[in-house]
């Protein structure tokens, strides 16, 4: 599996912060049918957590459409880099993998590759938690039909009793019900209330971003890097 840790070192060198690999057979069929997916977690910077405490969305959402940036140049170079190895690869862009805005839901969420090939688990808030930087990340991922040695998947929360996102939700859209991969998205969270006030902060040139904000492991994270 040389050929597997070179492109995951590749991915690394070009800003990743983390990479792993997922078994996505028949997830992404409808639009390219390729089985294998690797996620890309890129942690958010300082800076772009420091504008969020003070609620300057304006300059959080630049420095975070700046990290989406990163993020598809780093996915873009990743495909070019496995076609030239022999295989068929798909970067999962943000304009390939088109997000429903009513919905919230990418054609192939990001998060599913991520907790198949274990960077995280969903939280309560449906937000991507990783042990490492809560849920102050960025996703992207890629699809391939290049041999994998499959991460091990996470497939319940390790949320433990925590409940600062749903007590954080200014629209009490959080359910008490931890995820596992067996439920359903509506059975951890009001998707319509989220949606319909997500949609109106963005409007109004704000955003919600405190169940992100408050979840215990971005707490932990911040900790560490002295915010």
């Amino acid at each position: 599996m040389s050929e597997m840790n070179d492109v995951k070192n590749y991915l690394i060198k070009l800003g990743a912060s983390k990479v792993g690999f997922a078994d996505v057979n028949g997830l992404a069929k409808e639009f390219v049918d390729l089985p294998n997916g690797i996620s890309l977690v890129l942690k958010l910077p300082l800076e772009a957590m420091e504008y969020l405490k003070e609620e300057d969305f304006k300059s959080y959402w630049k420095c975070f459409h700046g990290e989406i940036d990163k993020l598809t140049e780093i996915s873009l170079k990743g495909e070019e880099y496995i076609k030239n190895l022999g295989y068929d690869a798909f970067a999962l862009t943000m304009t390939r993998n088109e997000c429903d805005m009513e919905k919230l839901l990418s054609i192939l969420p990001y998060k599913t590759i991520a907790t198949k090939s274990g960077m995280g688990w969903i939280g309560r808030s449906a937000l991507l938690v990783t042990p490492e930087y809560g849920s102050a990340i960025a996703l992207g991922g890629i699809l391939t039909n290049m041999p994998l040695e499959f991460d091990t998947a996470i497939t319940d929360s390790e949320c433990d009793d925590c409940t600062n996102c749903q007590d954080a939700c200014p629209v009490d859209a959080i359910n008490p019900q931890k995820w596992n991969d067996r439920l359903n998205r509506s059975d951890i969270i009001d998707i319509e209330v989220c949606s319909e006030y997500i949609i109106d902060q963005y409007r109004a040139g704000l955003g919600c971003t405190k169940c992100m904000l408050e979840c215990k492991k971005t707490h932990e994270y911040l900790e560490r890097q002295g915010l």
